[in-house]
């Protein structure tokens, strides 16, 4: 009986052997189980056998092309060592984080020349949402930069107007201190004055504080008083403790009968 089994095992391999031949000389072969018309019943899985191959089967993987900028990349984000110039590569193709940190590179060289450059890629940077490059910025346009470059100069500007439109308390505060110091967009008091009114009105409570003293500053009269108090009351209501604080101290010396009613709900 199993020498039966045998020679029909040995039998079902032949006509498999002949099935394969009959496939086309061209095609790729690959291993491939006898099919069940061939196959005993007997037999719990069906051998493999060379064969033609399935749409796919036998093919080489290609490996998916690798991107320069990601590889320059992942090294920057890894804290590894990135060459000047595939820093620069990485920062010219718009990668925000690679303007800061070339700009932050350049600017560390402390060279006169090129400190105009650090400040485009801070410019770039915070363009393209990196707020952390707004500050640095603005510390390079009171260096006087662009001094000599209107169109830069005027670049930053607008920057800076959007990015205190949208609500970015550095911005805002640098534009105000600049426009009130004159440099380098020029004597503006009067535009400091709406950026600030603007953002208090819009609750933020620094600027609240801020056009506070504004209004309380040389011998306010009594409208003014109650127009700083009205400011205070919006920066009393900070997260920050500080400007609570002296938002605070300041409405008590407005308004001392406040004193004891803010003590008691403490």
């Amino acid at each position: 009986m199993i020498r039966a089994l045998t020679l029909a095992a040995a039998s079902l391999v032949l006509a498999a052997a002949s099935f394969v031949v009959a496939a086309p000389a061209s095609a790729a072969t690959c291993m491939v189980r006898v099919p069940e018309s061939l196959s005993s019943s007997s037999e719990r899985a069906r051998p493999m056998v060379p064969g033609p191959c399935k749409p796919g089967q036998g093919t080489k993987r290609v490996a998916k092309p690798v991107d320069p900028l990601k590889q320059i990349r992942n090294r920057m984000v890894s804290g590894k060592d990135v060459s000047y110039k595939d820093m620069q590569t990485l920062a010219d193709s718009g990668d925000d984080l690679a303007q800061l940190h070339l700009a932050k590179r350049i600017e560390a060289e402390n060279d006169p020349a090129t400190l105009d450059a650090a400040a485009r890629y801070y410019r770039r940077a915070a363009e393209n949402g990196r707020t952390s490059a707004v500050r640095p910025l603005i510390r390079l346009l009171n260096a006087d930069v662009f001094l000599d470059q209107p169109k830069n100069l005027a670049s930053s500007q607008e920057l800076l107007e959007k990015l205190a439109a949208d609500g970015d308390a550095a911005a805002r505060d640098g534009l105000i201190a600049m426009y009130r110091a004159g440099k380098p967009f020029g004597l503006d008091p009067a535009r400091a004055d709406e950026l600030l009114v603007a953002s208090a009105k819009g609750g933020d409570a620094k600027a609240a504080l801020d056009l506070a003293f504004a209004l309380l500053s040389g011998t306010p009269d009594a409208a003014r008083i109650e127009e700083a108090k009205g400011y205070l009351k919006v920066a009393a209501a900070s997260d920050t403790l500080n400007i609570r604080t002296m938002a605070e101290n300041l409405l008590r010396t407005l308004e001392p009968q406040l004193t004891a009613s803010t003590e008691t709900s403490q």
